[in-house]
């Protein structure tokens, strides 16, 4: 999945971008957040079962999405402060 500005030139990512793109996070959130959003409402209520992996896939994405965000700021920041 593209990161930012390098969607169209992978090849210009440094270090720190082709590490954080290559863990996935945006995809791992989806798996597990389409697994949650099938096992609790098999436990809690059944009857969302139909919208649980939807809805726990999109929140998951989400979450990945953020965290990979926050991941980069982070490696950016320190980056910039050993300069």
């Amino acid at each position: 999945m593209a990161i930012g500005r390098y969607r169209d030139v992978p090849g210009e990512m440094d270090d720190v971008e082709c590490r954080v793109a290559a863990a996935q996070y945006p995809e791992g959130g989806l798996v597990a957040g389409m697994g949650l959003g099938i096992a609790l409402p098999l436990l809690v209520a059944p009857a969302f079962v139909a919208l649980g992996p939807l809805v726990g896939a999109l929140c998951g994405f989400a979450a990945g999405r953020w965290y990979r965000a926050r991941l980069l700021a982070r490696h950016r920041g320190d980056r910039d402060v050993e300069r």
